[in-house]
């Protein structure tokens, strides 16, 4: 069975990732902060854990030793802060920014990069649109998923000799519970549900996607009538 190394496997999105690859199939060995964490994870023997930060160095290590194995990396673990334009914008917000969305993406990248090169495999990060499209009161989030989305492109153009493919799925708002608890009426018809972008994960961890690498794809919800 192939396993995937998931990061961020508990959270709106990464519950629906975990479900899918264990129903095709796969072995999950999810990336937990904590061991409450890793109780909201599916009872399966085919779903393990670690725990770790994700911005430890040593960590990171860790958790790819302790998977033992892996075809697939997902990296789902970001945050956003925002709401202030630059002038108001923290050091403090910014280098919160940075550690939790860029940081955390090179350390998981670049272990990915060590361990799939004698095999090969599939790269996956989540990006965002502020990161392609910078938005006012944005800055930090936006200049970190931007590092993100370069990250995972340069792993795309590093990973080449070894088989490696790496891609970046770039989601606008994602239909999940925490955002409704915000939208406005009818806002979230065209925000793009959690298990859409599943499939596009499964897709291009799986064989469908071997020819696809250095692609950032675009998730932004449903197109206006």
């Amino acid at each position: 069975m192939p396993t995937l190394i998931l990061t961020g496997a508990t959270g709106n999105l990464g519950s629906v990732v975990t479900t899918l690859f264990l129903e095709r199939g796969w072995n999950v060995h999810a990336a937990c902060m904590n061991s409450n964490d890793a109780t909201r994870l599916p009872d399966s023997p085919h779903c393990t854990f670690s725990i770790g930060n994700l911005s430890d160095e040593s960590d990171v290590e860790k958790l790819f030793r302790e998977a033992k194995d892996c075809n697939a990396v997902v990296h789902l673990v970001g945050g956003i802060k925002a709401g202030e334009p630059i002038t108001s914008t923290t050091v403090d917000t910014f280098e919160n920014m940075m550690e939790l969305n860029a940081r955390t993406t090179f350390l998981v990248v670049r272990q990915a990069l060590r361990t799939l090169q004698a095999n090969g495999g599939a790269i996956i990060t989540i990006g965002a649109k502020a990161g392609i499209h910078p938005e006012t009161n944005k800055s930090a989030y936006s200049a970190a998923k931007a590092a993100a989305i370069n990250l995972t492109l340069t792993a795309a153009e590093e990973g080449k000799p070894y088989g490696i493919r790496a891609n970046c799925i770039v989601p606008g708002i994602i239909l999940t519970p925490a955002n409704l608890a915000w939208a406005t009426e009818g806002e979230e018809a065209n925000w793009t549900p959690p298990k859409e972008i599943a499939s596009a994960i499964f897709a291009l961890c799986s064989d469908e996607g071997k020819g696809i690498s250095g692609a950032i794809l675009p998730m932004y919800g449903k197109l206006p009538a």
